[in-house]
Protein backbone atom coordinates (compact mmCIF):
# COMPACT_ATOMS: atom_id res chain seq x y z
CA UNK A 1 0.00 0.00 0.00
CA UNK A 2 1.53 3.22 -1.12
CA UNK A 3 -0.74 5.58 1.19
CA UNK A 4 -4.02 6.02 3.32
CA UNK A 5 -6.14 8.01 5.08
CA UNK A 6 -6.06 9.19 8.15
CA UNK A 7 -9.35 8.69 10.66
CA UNK A 8 -10.66 12.40 9.40
CA UNK A 9 -9.80 11.65 5.19
CA UNK A 10 -6.71 13.50 5.04
CA UNK A 11 -4.44 11.77 2.82
CA UNK A 12 -1.63 10.37 4.80
CA UNK A 13 1.84 10.64 3.91
CA UNK A 14 3.56 7.81 1.67
CA UNK A 15 4.42 4.51 2.38
CA UNK A 16 8.00 4.76 4.60
CA UNK A 17 9.98 2.92 1.82
CA UNK A 18 9.14 5.32 -0.58
CA UNK A 19 9.88 8.74 1.98
CA UNK A 20 13.45 7.04 2.61
CA UNK A 21 13.91 6.42 -1.36
CA UNK A 22 13.01 9.84 -1.61
CA UNK A 23 15.51 10.99 0.75
CA UNK A 24 17.94 9.34 -0.35
CA UNK A 25 17.44 10.19 -4.29
CA UNK A 26 17.65 14.18 -2.61
CA UNK A 27 21.05 13.37 -0.98
CA UNK A 28 22.53 11.57 -4.31
CA UNK A 29 22.29 14.98 -5.65
CA UNK A 30 25.01 16.08 -3.31
CA UNK A 31 26.76 13.10 -2.40
CA UNK A 32 27.54 10.42 -5.15
CA UNK A 33 26.59 7.28 -4.79
CA UNK A 34 29.78 4.53 -4.35
CA UNK A 35 29.33 1.23 -6.18
CA UNK A 36 28.51 -1.80 -4.67
CA UNK A 37 32.22 -3.73 -3.77
CA UNK A 38 30.49 -6.73 -2.53
CA UNK A 39 27.56 -8.39 -1.13
CA UNK A 40 28.34 -10.32 2.13
CA UNK A 41 26.16 -13.81 2.68
CA UNK A 42 26.38 -15.44 6.17
CA UNK A 43 27.95 -18.83 5.87
CA UNK A 44 25.86 -20.58 8.53
CA UNK A 45 22.29 -21.72 6.99
CA UNK A 46 19.84 -21.60 9.83
CA UNK A 47 17.66 -24.26 9.47
CA UNK A 48 15.02 -25.98 11.96
CA UNK A 49 14.62 -22.74 14.17
CA UNK A 50 18.46 -23.12 15.00
CA UNK A 51 18.79 -19.64 15.06
CA UNK A 52 16.73 -16.18 15.71
CA UNK A 53 18.54 -13.63 13.74
CA UNK A 54 20.80 -13.74 10.67
CA UNK A 55 21.92 -11.04 8.48
CA UNK A 56 23.56 -9.97 5.40
CA UNK A 57 25.61 -7.25 4.23
CA UNK A 58 26.33 -4.38 1.55
CA UNK A 59 29.67 -3.44 1.29
CA UNK A 60 30.59 -0.19 -1.00
CA UNK A 61 33.56 0.83 -2.63
CA UNK A 62 34.45 3.26 -0.30
CA UNK A 63 34.40 1.04 3.01
CA UNK A 64 30.63 2.13 4.10
CA UNK A 65 28.41 -1.17 4.79
CA UNK A 66 24.90 -1.48 5.85
CA UNK A 67 23.08 -5.01 7.22
CA UNK A 68 19.96 -6.53 6.81
CA UNK A 69 17.99 -9.35 8.37
CA UNK A 70 17.40 -12.55 6.28
CA UNK A 71 15.43 -14.86 8.37
CA UNK A 72 12.03 -13.55 7.12
CA UNK A 73 10.24 -17.28 5.35
CA UNK A 74 12.97 -18.84 2.93
CA UNK A 75 14.64 -15.05 2.41
CA UNK A 76 18.30 -16.54 3.83
CA UNK A 77 18.02 -19.73 1.29
CA UNK A 78 17.27 -18.34 -1.50
CA UNK A 79 19.58 -15.40 -0.83
CA UNK A 80 22.14 -17.99 -0.89
CA UNK A 81 21.20 -19.29 -3.71
CA UNK A 82 21.44 -16.61 -5.96
CA UNK A 83 24.28 -14.82 -4.50
CA UNK A 84 26.55 -17.27 -2.84
CA UNK A 85 29.29 -17.97 -5.63
CA UNK A 86 31.89 -19.87 -4.16
CA UNK A 87 33.98 -16.76 -3.15
CA UNK A 88 33.38 -14.65 -5.76
CA UNK A 89 31.86 -10.90 -4.88
CA UNK A 90 28.25 -10.98 -5.18
CA UNK A 91 26.82 -7.88 -6.86
CA UNK A 92 30.44 -5.92 -7.20
CA UNK A 93 30.28 -2.90 -9.02
CA UNK A 94 26.16 -2.91 -8.68
CA UNK A 95 24.44 0.49 -8.23
CA UNK A 96 23.62 0.92 -4.75
CA UNK A 97 20.47 2.89 -5.54
CA UNK A 98 19.01 0.97 -7.88
CA UNK A 99 19.17 -1.75 -5.50
CA UNK A 100 17.92 0.20 -2.46
CA UNK A 101 14.78 0.87 -4.63
CA UNK A 102 12.97 -2.90 -3.96
CA UNK A 103 12.75 -2.00 -0.56
CA UNK A 104 8.95 -0.93 -2.53
CA UNK A 105 7.42 -3.71 -4.52
CA UNK A 106 10.54 -6.26 -4.34
CA UNK A 107 10.66 -9.78 -3.48
CA UNK A 108 11.58 -10.83 0.08
CA UNK A 109 15.19 -11.60 -1.43
CA UNK A 110 15.06 -7.83 -3.21
CA UNK A 111 14.02 -6.33 0.02
CA UNK A 112 16.46 -7.50 1.92
CA UNK A 113 19.54 -6.63 0.06
CA UNK A 114 17.66 -3.27 -0.63
CA UNK A 115 17.86 -2.69 3.38
CA UNK A 116 21.13 -3.35 3.28
CA UNK A 117 22.03 -1.03 0.49
CA UNK A 118 19.71 1.67 2.35
CA UNK A 119 21.95 1.02 5.39
CA UNK A 120 25.05 1.18 3.27
CA UNK A 121 24.18 4.31 1.83
CA UNK A 122 23.55 5.90 4.93
CA UNK A 123 26.76 4.87 6.49
CA UNK A 124 28.32 6.00 3.23
CA UNK A 125 27.47 9.72 3.66
CA UNK A 126 27.72 9.88 7.31
CA UNK A 127 31.45 9.13 6.73
CA UNK A 128 31.61 11.51 4.43
CA UNK A 129 30.26 14.36 6.56
CA UNK A 130 32.08 12.77 9.60
CA UNK A 131 29.02 12.36 11.72
CA UNK A 132 29.27 9.77 14.52
CA UNK A 133 26.14 8.30 15.98
CA UNK A 134 25.86 8.33 19.67
CA UNK A 135 26.76 4.96 21.05
CA UNK A 136 24.40 3.11 22.91
CA UNK A 137 24.60 2.72 26.44
CA UNK A 138 23.45 -0.80 26.64
CA UNK A 139 23.00 -3.82 24.61
CA UNK A 140 19.13 -2.91 24.12
CA UNK A 141 19.76 0.71 21.96
CA UNK A 142 19.54 2.99 25.04
CA UNK A 143 16.28 0.88 26.25
CA UNK A 144 15.88 1.18 29.94
CA UNK A 145 12.57 -0.11 32.17
CA UNK A 146 11.56 0.38 35.37
CA UNK A 147 8.86 -1.37 37.33
CA UNK A 148 6.24 1.05 36.01
CA UNK A 149 6.46 0.31 32.41
CA UNK A 150 4.65 -1.95 30.53
CA UNK A 151 6.46 -2.88 27.63
CA UNK A 152 5.20 -4.13 24.28
CA UNK A 153 8.06 -5.63 21.83
CA UNK A 154 7.43 -6.46 18.51
CA UNK A 155 10.01 -9.17 17.47
CA UNK A 156 12.24 -11.19 19.86
CA UNK A 157 14.46 -9.73 22.53
CA UNK A 158 15.50 -12.11 24.69
CA UNK A 159 17.76 -9.61 26.95
CA UNK A 160 14.65 -7.05 27.06
CA UNK A 161 12.54 -10.18 28.61
CA UNK A 162 15.36 -10.69 31.46
CA UNK A 163 15.29 -6.86 31.57
CA UNK A 164 11.55 -6.56 32.10
CA UNK A 165 11.87 -9.29 35.08
CA UNK A 166 14.41 -7.66 36.64
CA UNK A 167 12.86 -4.34 36.91
CA UNK A 168 9.50 -6.04 37.21
CA UNK A 169 7.11 -3.85 34.49
CA UNK A 170 4.84 -5.64 32.50
CA UNK A 171 5.62 -7.70 28.73
CA UNK A 172 3.43 -8.21 25.62
CA UNK A 173 4.59 -9.44 22.78
CA UNK A 174 3.56 -8.80 19.22
CA UNK A 175 5.16 -11.81 16.67
CA UNK A 176 4.41 -12.01 12.51
CA UNK A 177 5.64 -15.48 12.80
CA UNK A 178 3.41 -18.32 14.01
CA UNK A 179 6.13 -20.82 14.45
CA UNK A 180 8.05 -18.12 16.00
CA UNK A 181 5.21 -17.47 18.73
CA UNK A 182 4.88 -21.25 19.22
CA UNK A 183 8.55 -21.63 20.19
CA UNK A 184 8.99 -18.75 22.22
CA UNK A 185 5.89 -19.89 24.18
CA UNK A 186 7.89 -23.13 24.89
CA UNK A 187 10.70 -21.18 26.07
CA UNK A 188 9.31 -18.67 27.59
CA UNK A 189 5.52 -20.01 29.28
CA UNK A 190 4.98 -16.92 31.64
CA UNK A 191 4.92 -14.18 28.86
CA UNK A 192 2.22 -12.96 26.69
CA UNK A 193 2.98 -13.75 23.26
CA UNK A 194 0.75 -13.49 19.87
CA UNK A 195 0.11 -12.76 16.83
CA UNK A 196 -2.18 -9.89 17.27
CA UNK A 197 -1.17 -6.31 17.35
CA UNK A 198 -4.09 -5.10 20.27
CA UNK A 199 -1.40 -6.40 22.42
CA UNK A 200 0.17 -3.47 22.10
CA UNK A 201 -2.85 -0.93 22.55
CA UNK A 202 -1.87 -0.35 26.92
CA UNK A 203 1.74 -0.12 26.28
CA UNK A 204 3.57 2.71 27.41
CA UNK A 205 6.71 1.44 25.68
CA UNK A 206 7.43 -0.25 22.18
CA UNK A 207 10.34 -2.04 21.20
CA UNK A 208 10.53 -3.36 17.83
CA UNK A 209 12.90 -4.50 15.23
CA UNK A 210 13.69 -3.00 12.15
CA UNK A 211 12.28 -6.05 10.20
CA UNK A 212 8.94 -3.54 9.89
CA UNK A 213 10.57 -1.85 7.55
CA UNK A 214 11.36 -5.33 4.94
CA UNK A 215 7.41 -5.87 6.11
CA UNK A 216 6.35 -3.19 5.70
CA UNK A 217 4.17 -3.14 8.99
CA UNK A 218 5.81 0.01 11.21
CA UNK A 219 2.76 2.01 10.60
CA UNK A 220 0.32 -0.47 11.92
CA UNK A 221 2.88 -0.85 14.56
CA UNK A 222 2.54 2.78 15.45
CA UNK A 223 -1.12 2.75 14.90
CA UNK A 224 -1.80 -0.06 17.19
CA UNK A 225 0.30 1.31 20.32
CA UNK A 226 -1.92 4.69 21.17
CA UNK A 227 -0.03 5.03 24.95
CA UNK A 228 3.23 4.53 23.61
CA UNK A 229 5.26 7.49 24.86
CA UNK A 230 8.53 5.69 23.37
CA UNK A 231 8.83 3.93 20.40
CA UNK A 232 12.10 2.44 19.77
CA UNK A 233 12.94 0.39 16.30
CA UNK A 234 16.64 -1.75 17.03
CA UNK A 235 18.38 -3.99 15.62
CA UNK A 236 21.88 -4.39 13.14
CA UNK A 237 19.01 -3.66 10.23
CA UNK A 238 18.55 0.05 11.32
CA UNK A 239 21.22 1.54 10.31
CA UNK A 240 19.43 4.38 8.28
CA UNK A 241 18.36 7.97 7.91
CA UNK A 242 15.61 8.52 10.88
CA UNK A 243 14.71 11.48 9.97
CA UNK A 244 10.95 9.74 8.33
CA UNK A 245 10.56 7.10 10.87
CA UNK A 246 10.72 10.21 13.67
CA UNK A 247 8.18 11.99 11.83
CA UNK A 248 5.69 9.21 12.05
CA UNK A 249 6.01 8.56 15.92
CA UNK A 250 9.37 6.62 16.16
CA UNK A 251 11.25 8.37 19.38
CA UNK A 252 14.71 6.25 19.36
CA UNK A 253 16.90 4.20 16.61
CA UNK A 254 19.00 1.82 17.37
CA UNK A 255 21.62 0.36 14.98
CA UNK A 256 24.56 -1.09 14.17
CA UNK A 257 27.64 0.07 12.20
CA UNK A 258 30.66 -1.60 11.16
CA UNK A 259 33.73 -0.99 12.75
CA UNK A 260 36.42 -3.43 11.44
CA UNK A 261 35.53 -4.71 8.20
CA UNK A 262 38.56 -6.97 7.85
CA UNK A 263 37.54 -8.67 10.85
CA UNK A 264 33.78 -8.58 10.07
CA UNK A 265 34.53 -10.05 6.40
CA UNK A 266 36.26 -13.07 7.53
CA UNK A 267 33.73 -13.48 10.72
CA UNK A 268 30.61 -13.49 8.40
CA UNK A 269 32.62 -16.00 5.97
CA UNK A 270 33.31 -18.30 8.75
CA UNK A 271 29.75 -18.54 9.91
CA UNK A 272 31.21 -16.93 13.14
CA UNK A 273 29.99 -13.40 15.85
CA UNK A 274 30.61 -10.64 14.10
CA UNK A 275 29.56 -8.18 17.44
CA UNK A 276 33.54 -7.24 17.96
CA UNK A 277 33.46 -5.97 14.44
CA UNK A 278 30.84 -3.50 15.15
CA UNK A 279 29.39 -0.42 17.37
CA UNK A 280 25.88 0.08 18.53
CA UNK A 281 24.39 3.30 18.65
CA UNK A 282 21.56 5.46 19.04
CA UNK A 283 20.08 7.88 18.06
CA UNK A 284 17.29 10.22 20.19
CA UNK A 285 14.63 12.07 18.14
CA UNK A 286 15.11 14.89 20.49
CA UNK A 287 18.61 15.27 20.00
CA UNK A 288 18.53 14.29 15.57
CA UNK A 289 19.98 17.28 13.69
CA UNK A 290 17.65 16.54 10.53
CA UNK A 291 19.75 14.83 7.61
CA UNK A 292 19.03 18.55 6.13
CA UNK A 293 21.60 20.37 8.62
CA UNK A 294 23.75 17.03 8.51
CA UNK A 295 24.22 17.53 5.00
CA UNK A 296 24.02 21.24 4.31
CA UNK A 297 20.83 20.32 1.86
CA UNK A 298 18.73 23.41 1.71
Amino acid sequence: MISHTDTEGRAARPAIALALLAQLEDIALHFPNPRVARLHVPRRVAAGGEHDAEFCAIELEDGAFGLSYVLLGDTLDALLRTHDNDGAAPLAGADPMLLAHRLHGGSPVERAVALAAVNALTDSVWRRVGYEPPPASNSLGDVTLTAQDHLGMIGFFPPLVRSVAEAGGRLSVVEMNPEMVARQHERYPNITIGLDRALLAPCNLVVGTSTMLLNHTLDDMLAAAPNAQRFAVIGPSAGLWPDALFERGVTLLGGTRVTDPATFTAAMAAGESWSSATRKFAIARDGWPGWRALTGSP
